[in-house]
Order: structure tokens, then C-alpha cells, then sequence
């Protein structure tokens, strides 16, 4: 008999230290998308303010990307220095944001050079800036900051159809979404303000230099679910082999 009483006071001692260790398991949900266009709508969602930027057909950027996440129809191609801003309201409760979209660097921009120069992209949540790099489109040698992750790169210095002042400048792509630094951004306000431009004083009109985003979606992280410990306990079966163990016990 004193066997079996140790017997049930270890799984008493256990059931007790599983639910002191643990009151509460933090259940967490698959991320959430609260914002999604291809530019491709006739009208645009009313969250997009787009300045001078305009709806424009990719052209030969067609078909670049990973399956069901490509360049196509039409994408929004803005002018440097021109800002197009995201702005999102009642966000369900959450822990992160992240943001995916593929990015058009077109024509002359002149990365980190010498003159002219300052062709960086910004991306900035809510006044804080997470992304900040030059992109150049011309020859090896100027200097472009951004060093994509493996399989952002999409194209590098080729003719997609928009062609600068001569021909002498190309175009590149770059699957963004695919960057970590876009991924898991601390932001747990009910609003987010979402600015995307290109910044520098060798900003010039569309017609010499451009950029331009396809497939935009945002979406958050669900901040976590408390689930009361009884509960973890019968979801992971140990609660099961508790009684089991001492319907054992009594029978025995």
C-alpha cells in the first residue's frame, strides 16, 4: 500500500509542478494579412496615398519572382523623392509586422557615387526607419549598398523596358519580402504609417529615373493566447497518463 500512496503523490507532485511552472502556455497564431494589392485593380485601396507615383505596366519585369509571387499587369512606379504612404487602422492586437513586396529599380539610379548621387530607398514604419540602401543600375563600378540575401535578387543591370537617357542605364529586381529585415518588425500599435521612397540629392523626374513596387502585402504577427495550464496538460496528454496512472493505481 505504501507504494501505491507514493505512486499517486508523484503524480500529484507532477500535475502540481507542471501547472506552477507553467500557469499559462502562450499560443501562437500563423501571421495575419491586413493588406494585400497587386496594383492591378482599376481603383486602388483608399489606405494608399500615391503622390506623383502612377500605375504603369512592368513591362519586361514580367514573370520575375518566386511561383505565385511575380511581377505582372501592372505595378506602382513612383518618381525619386516622391513618397508613397501605407496607412493601416484597427490592426487586431499583435506583436510584429511584416512587410513583402517586390521592388522595380529602374533606369539611372546612381547609388553611393560621386555626382550625381543619394539614390536611397527608405522604407520607414511609423518614423523609424528599417531600411535605408542605395541601388545602382549602370556599371560594376558604382557603388550600391544594398547587398541582397541569398534569393532577393531577382535580375541585375538588364533591359526590362525602361530604358534611361541613351540606353547607357538599365534595370534590376529584387524580391524585398524575401529580406529578413522586413520580417518580424516590433509594432504592436492599432495604427501603422508605412512610408516607401527614394531619397537623395541625385533625385531626378520619372523620365530619367524611377522605382516601383508589385504584389505589396502586410501583415502581423497575432500577439500570443494564454492557455490555462489544465489545458496545455490535456493537449500534450499528460493529463491522460495522469489518470490512467492512477486508475491503475486503484485497481491494483
Amino acid at each position: 500500500m505504501s507504494s501505491h500512496k507514493s505512486i499517486r503523490n508523484g503524480f500529484a507532485i507532477l500535475a502540481f509542478a507542471a501547472s506552477a511552472i507553467c500557469p499559462v502556455i502562450a499560443a501562437h497564431a500563423a501571421p495575419v494579412s491586413v493588406f494585400s494589392t497587386d496594383f492591378n485593380s482599376a481603383t486602388l485601396p483608399a489606405a494608399i496615398s500615391l503622390g506623383s507615383a502612377l500605375i504603369t505596366g512592368v513591362q519586361g519585369y514580367a514573370g520575375l519572382g518566386p511561383v505565385g509571387n511575380q511581377f505582372g499587369g501592372n505595378f506602382l512606379r513612383s518618381a525619386t523623392g516622391n513618397v508613397v504612404t501605407l496607412q493601416l487602422n484597427s490592426l487586431p492586437a499583435h506583436t510584429a509586422i511584416n512587410l513583402s513586396f517586390l521592388f522595380a529599380a529602374i533606369d539611372s539610379l546612381d547609388g553611393t557615387g560621386t555626382f550625381p548621387q543619394g539614390d536611397f530607398f527608405n522604407v520607414v514604419v511609423d518614423g523609424t526607419t528599417i531600411f535605408n540602401e542605395s541601388f545602382a543600375n549602370a556599371t560594376s563600378y558604382q557603388i550600391q549598398s544594398y547587398v541582397p540575401p541569398v534569393g532577393v535578387e531577382l535580375a541585375r543591370r538588364v533591359d526590362l523596358g525602361f530604358s534611361g537617357p541613351g540606353g547607357y542605364y538599365t534595370d534590376s529586381a529584387y524580391n524585398l519580402g524575401a529580406d529578413p529585415v522586413f520580417s518580424n518588425i516590433a509594432h504592436s500599435a492599432s495604427t501603422a504609417t508605412i512610408q516607401f521612397f527614394i531619397q537623395g540629392v541625385g533625385i531626378q523626374d520619372l523620365n530619367d529615373e524611377s522605382w516601383a513596387m508589385d504584389n505589396l502585402n502586410i501583415s502581423v504577427a497575432p500577439a500570443p493566447v494564454p492557455v490555462p495550464a489544465a489545458a496545455w496538460l490535456f493537449g500534450s496528454g499528460l493529463l491522460g497518463l495522469i489518470g490512467v496512472a492512477r486508475r491503475k493505481v486503484r485497481t491494483a
